[in-house]
């Protein structure tokens, strides 16, 4: 009780009558030894009272006046310094902040709460060594107050001198056996200093400590997880659900591990039981639709998606996911529907324009599929894979025009980007564009001397050509020496020789190509011409018929069937 004759004044009196009941806590005397009952006592615990009033309210400027008042009329007080001191770091002033805790010390210096103000004013101005010490006198004055340990222990742990924490958090258990905190901080030490086996040990003890420290389970989880001790995590989380059923987030933690795995239909009851938690459960329903697209089950993950939607129809991301499990079943239309649902300010915008794109390619719609991608480009032009997908589109159509002023919108996107321009360069050889063809081939070259499909195409131009078959034949064996199985390359090597009359070593690369493209028509026909060339007359018939299987439209390996077959016949006759 507070003895109201303390107060003079009647009003000081009836104002204390009606805030202590509310607002008075046990605190250390303002003044220790004081007996002087007179005014500048009684106006400085008004003002004391009064500032309490403001710091609740929120406004600290007018608490830190009043305080400032209460602290000149009373100024013995090191409660008043310390809780003014406390007051000028919440407004950000940390150099009267200083100055009041460290009168607050020189006041009373066996009074401890200044000390732990001040360790925690120095952590904020990032001195560590400052801060360390005032901890250390304030666990000096009161040795049975574990908070001050823990602080210590965990800016120890902080500034990596683990061997302090750890020294710091055993002193507090010589104090408090039982302090869960201290063996969670210990743990958090020996996980820094990778001591797995000290982890588990200490994390385990907070555990049994309290065996509803959720903090101890997600800290030893996450060490299991990160050493791959799954098994273990798993085990762990089990145990933690026990203890905290209504903790969502560790059979979340269950759940993603059982993907990690692989094992889905664990993962699947986790999150059906995940459902049953209201701030868990569009998630879940989510992550169980994901699952289930995963395992092919379309039917389940349409069915999970839909339900989302039909509570949160704004996720336009589900909405995405429901497109592509039609797709996935075949239905093109009820997909298209879903894509062309989703916003243009959405981040799965794009990626639903070039799924539309397919769809209408795959339906023959190419109006539609070049207008897709060309709404996709509107947002993203700058997008280099969506240039080329469009003018793949343009080639595969013939539209060899359309096809190039595409690319060349990637080129100068990507101007020193070799694959953009060595598909440029195809493209012109598409369209006839010869000399362009060959201008973007020795560009790509300055780019990547080493670009095995350009020094190809190179000299298997020359080659065709009949023209420059030295350079050609150089150009061929360094894209070989960077490329030594290919097909194409080989065949263009063997196309070389052919052209430069050494048929048996034009047959002896034909024949390696064939082994790595033995369906590939040209290169059957370029070993038939080699094979004719070297009187090899009967196995030129089989690889001339063996190309006309594989290009049947192709009537020129007919005329040479029909030519060779005569002068056989006419071989024969002699």
């Amino acid at each position: 009780m507070i003895d109201i004759k303390w107060f003079r004044g009647k009003r000081a009196a009836l104002l204390a009558a009606a805030l202590l009941p509310v607002f008075f806590i046990a605190v250390p005397a303002f003044s220790k030894d004081r007996r002087d009952t007179g005014d500048g006592l009684s106006q400085s615990y008004y003002y004391f009272t009064a500032a309490q009033i403001q710091k609740r309210s929120g406004d600290i400027p007018a608490a830190i006046d009043l305080y400032k008042k209460a602290a000149a009329l009373d100024p013995s007080s090191a409660l008043l310094q310390t809780d003014l001191g406390v007051l000028y770091m919440q407004s950000g002033n940390f150099k009267e902040a200083r100055k009041s805790l460290e009168k607050a010390v020189s006041i009373d210096p066996k009074y401890p709460e200044p000390h732990v103000t001040l360790a925690e004013l120095y952590s904020i101005l990032n001195d560590d060594k400052g801060a360390a010490a005032e901890y250390l006198l304030a666990i000096e004055l009161d040795p049975r107050n574990q908070k001050n340990y823990l602080y210590l222990g965990a800016l120890y742990g902080r500034t990596k001198e683990y061997a302090r924490g750890t020294e710091v958090l055993k002193k507090l258990l010589e104090v408090r056996p039982d302090s869960v905190m201290a063996y969670y901080y210990l743990g958090k030490i020996a996980f820094e200093e990778q001591d797995s086996g000290k982890t588990e040990e200490y994390y385990r003890k907070a555990i049994e400590l309290n065996q509803r420290f959720d903090a101890a389970y997600y800290e030893l989880g996450l060490a299991y997880e990160i050493n791959k001790q799954t098994d273990k995590a798993i085990a762990l989380y089990r145990e933690a659900i026990e203890a905290l059923p209504n903790d969502a987030g560790f059979r979340t933690k269950l759940a993603s591990i059982y993907i990690q795995k692989n094992m889905l239909d664990e993962a699947l009851k986790e999150y059906a039981e995940l459902e049953k938690y209201d701030e868990t459960r569009l998630d879940a329903m989510v992550k169980t639709g994901l699952i289930h697209f995963e395992k092919k089950n379309y039917d389940e993950a349409v069915k999970k998606f839909r339900e989302v939607l039909a509570l949160r129809p704004e996720l336009h991301r589900v909405r995405y996911y429901l497109a592509a499990s039609y797709e996935e079943r075949g239905e093109m239309e009820a997909a298209a529907k879903e894509f062309s649902l989703i916003p243009e300010n959405d981040q799965g915008f794009i990626d639903s324009k070039i799924h539309l794109a397919y769809i209408y390619e795959r339906q023959g719609r190419l109006k539609d599929t070049i207008r897709e991608l060309k709404d996709a480009l509107r947002i993203k032009g700058d997008n280099v894979e969506i240039i080329k997908l469009l003018a793949s589109i343009y080639r595969e159509n013939k539209m060899y025009a359309e096809a190039v002023e595409a690319m060349k919108d990637a080129v100068r996107i990507k101007p020193d980007d070799a694959e953009v321009l060595f598909a440029l360069g195809m493209l012109y050889d598409d369209a006839r564009e010869e000399a362009l063809a060959m201008d973007a081939m020795q560009k790509v070259l300055v780019l990547d001397p080493g670009h095995a499909n350009a020094l190809n195409y190179i000299g298997y131009t020359f080659a065709e050509k009949g023209i420059r078959l030295d350079e050609a034949e150089a150009y061929i064996k360094k894209a070989l020496e960077i490329r030594p199985e290919s097909g194409h390359i080989l065949d263009s090597l063997g196309w070389v020789y052919y052209k430069k009359g050494n048929f048996d070593r034009a047959v002896a690369e034909l024949e390696k190509a064939i082994k790595y493209l033995p369906k590939d028509p040209i290169v059957m026909e370029h070993l038939g011409d080699a094979y004719w060339k070297r009187s090899s007359k009967d196995k030129a018939l089989i690889s001339y018929e063996t190309a006309a299987a594989l290009d049947p439209g192709n009537s020129e390996i007919k005329n040479k069937i029909e030519k060779l077959k005569e002068e056989i016949k006419a071989r024969k006759a002699r």
